[in-house]
């Protein structure tokens, strides 16, 4: 077993850089201006802002409407969170603007901070119904559809989040909260030791070999990673003409350089979300006791922890970061 750092990247709330999760990098010559366009796009409105504390500050996330009063997010956002605001529009710094409150939240009963096992995966409870419809964001309701299906590889996803952003050539830089969305073809399928499918990977392409880890080294026109921040985000693939929610963002993967600082040649990690419906339906139908609201196995939002791995995981554990993005500001 290896105990191995999961560095997380961090943000005060002046932004000024200490530890954890971002918003979406973007390809080297492109335009800012058509990633937030993306993200403003119907099939994507399901995609809000999370700020939450915990027992050591603020932290900045993202979160998917899966119902009117659901969100659903990662394990690392909602376990040891004491409080959770979900906020609707396109984003910002400001967290004392208009929000909603969760009354409960729930993480996944076999998240203990093991981000190689696949179940980073969390879920909270809106104190006051969206009233946006229940149907899917792409036919004009406020809920994203869940994927169901095992069809997610070798296919564009789009990724979508609140957190920092910069180019393919620097990483991510800066932080200013704003909803963006980028595209990146869905590589792999992590299997975990136990043997588990529960992770989604894409890397970050160049055009250059030296940056490819998986598929074509080729970027897609608006390619893009994942960065600190987008924790609890969306990645949608278009399958049979729908627009399905098919993972959930938990972190980055400095593969390449072991730095996961989101710039060309790093990975992004989605939790797939068809293994996890069952539970979601548990939890939302009041039927499943595999979890405890306001409670989570371990873990934490924005902070780096020990966590010990087994010898298979030494390669995926050396530079990989939690997607969450941590405050030193309290909530007002």
């Amino acid at each position: 077993m290896l105990a191995k750092r999961l560095a997380a990247l961090c943000a005060t709330a002046g932004l000024a850089f200490a530890g954890q999760a971002g918003a979406i990098v973007i390809n080297d010559g492109t335009s800012s201006a058509d990633y937030i366009n993306l993200a403003n796009t119907t099939p994507y409105n399901s995609v809000g802002q999370i700020f939450g504390t915990s027992g050591s500050g603020g932290f900045a996330a993202s979160g998917v409407v899966i119902a009117q009063d659901w969100v659903l997010t990662a394990a690392h956002v909602t376990s040891g969170a004491t409080s959770l605001q979900f906020y609707v529009d396109s984003g910002g710094t400001d967290f004392s603007r208009g929000n909603i409150s969760a009354d409960r939240w729930y993480s996944y009963s076999q998240w203990n901070g093991n981000l190689g096992s696949g179940y980073d995966i969390g879920i909270m409870h809106l104190s006051t119904s969206l009233g946006c419809g229940s149907v899917s964001s792409a036919y004009g309701g406020c809920a994203a559809a869940r994927y169901t299906g095992t069809s997610e590889i070798n296919r564009v996803g789009t990724e979508v989040g609140y957190g920092m952003t910069g180019t393919g050539s620097t990483g991510a830089t800066t932080f200013d909260g704003i909803r963006r969305a980028g595209q990146n073809m869905v590589d792999a399928l992590y299997r975990s030791p136990d043997g588990g499918a529960r992770i989604l990977l894409a890397d970050f392409d160049s055009g250059f070999r030296f940056d490819n880890n998986f598929g074509s080294r080729f970027p897609l026109p608006l390619e893009s990673l994942i960065a600190p921040g987008d924790s609890g985000g969306a990645l949608f693939e278009t399958i049979d003409g729908v627009d399905y929610l098919t993972g959930i963002t938990s972190f980055g993967w400095g593969r390449l350089d072991g730095d996961p600082n989101s710039d060309y040649g790093d990975v992004g990690g989605w939790t797939r979300v068809s293994a996890f419906n069952s539970w979601i339906d548990g939890i939302i139908n009041g039927a499943n006791s595999f979890a405890s609201p306001k409670e989570g196995a371990g873990g934490g939002q924005a902070f780096a922890l020990e966590v010990p791995e087994p010898e298979t995981w030494a390669l995926l554990l050396s530079g990989i970061a939690l997607l969450g993005f941590k405050t030193r500001r309290r909530r007002t």
